[in-house]
């Protein structure tokens, strides 16, 4: 089974956001750091960008995409720690009705498919942008630089 491109990168970004909250919060970089390393991967980026996209005006607007994605990227992040800190909150709560956790976790579910839908609109109109050796190019930095483990992105303005 080939698993879609677009799809990979969707579940990297989710996993990313999962994953945000850790990176963020480590021991070994101070906010101020990893704000520095966001700063210089986006900075490498634009670099690769006009480097790969021989024409500026596409160019241009491949940018303006994946800053708009970015942006979703870290509005979902904070909603994913909204929803995880009230879910914690009502979950601990004896006298929690079974009803509010359903209306919480639906409200989520469709905030969610939501923000699902318009992230994968982006990624159409950022492909209908570039063609496929440039999306070669910028896709392969964007997930190496989306590991978890090496990766400098904040989101939910944490």
């Amino acid at each position: 089974m080939k698993l879609n491109p677009i799809f990979i990168v969707f579940v990297a970004s989710i996993a990313t956001s999962t994953f945000i909250g850790c990176a963020s919060k480590s021991k070994d970089s101070s906010p101020e750091e990893l704000e520095k390393q966001r700063a210089e991967t986006r900075a490498d980026f634009q670099n690769l960008i006009a480097d790969e996209i021989d024409n500026p005006a596409r160019a241009e607007k491949f940018a303006a995409l994946a800053a708009e994605r970015e942006q979703l990227i870290s509005q979902h992040a904070t909603a994913v720690q909204h929803y995880s800190k009230r879910l914690k909150t009502l979950s601990r709560d004896y006298s929690t009705e079974r009803e509010t956790l359903e209306t919480l976790i639906q409200k989520y579910n469709a905030e969610r498919r939501a923000a699902q839908s318009e992230f994968l609109a982006l990624m159409g109109k950022m492909k209908a942008t570039v063609t496929a050796k440039e999306w070669g190019k910028l896709a392969k930095f964007e997930l190496k630089e989306l590991n978890p483990r090496t990766m400098s992105y904040q989101a939910g303005g944490q």
